[in-house]
């Protein structure tokens, strides 16, 4: 439940308004119910491998997952609207997602972390 709030949190940080331009009526809260239950179905898979290091690779798997939302998002309710090339579409993601990813991949790792800490038996 919680990466599904902190990932929308990240959406809406990154994209806090702007309309779809694929339809002209898709808000930002249509792509978190879209994108967020994809995350947290692979997470859930990825919580039953039994990988000594499972924290981390969770955590770059949010991360990348929501570095392309973005990228995608980006494209759809801001950079078509505009003349963004591809090069600049990536760099504006990139830098845009660096603050609001990392503070939030920062707070699933305390998540993580209490988690595991209280559950040694998955860790």
């Amino acid at each position: 439940m919680k990466f599904l709030i902190i990932g929308a949190i990240q959406m809406a940080f990154f994209l806090p308004n702007g309309i779809s331009c694929v339809d002209g009526k898709n808000s930002l809260f249509d792509g978190i119910l879209f994108y967020m239950p994809i995350q947290s179905v692979i997470v859930f898979v990825l919580a039953f491998i039994d990988i000594k290091n499972i924290k981390f690779y969770i955590l770059i798997f949010i991360l990348i997952f929501w570095i392309f939302i973005n990228k995608i998002e980006f494209e759809n309710r801001y950079a078509c609207w505009s003349t963004f090339s591809n090069v600049e579409i990536i760099k504006v993601v990139l830098l845009k997602s660096s603050f609001t990813c990392f503070f939030c991949i920062g707070a699933l790792y305390l998540f993580l972390k209490k988690y595991f800490s209280n559950n040694k038996s998955i860790d």
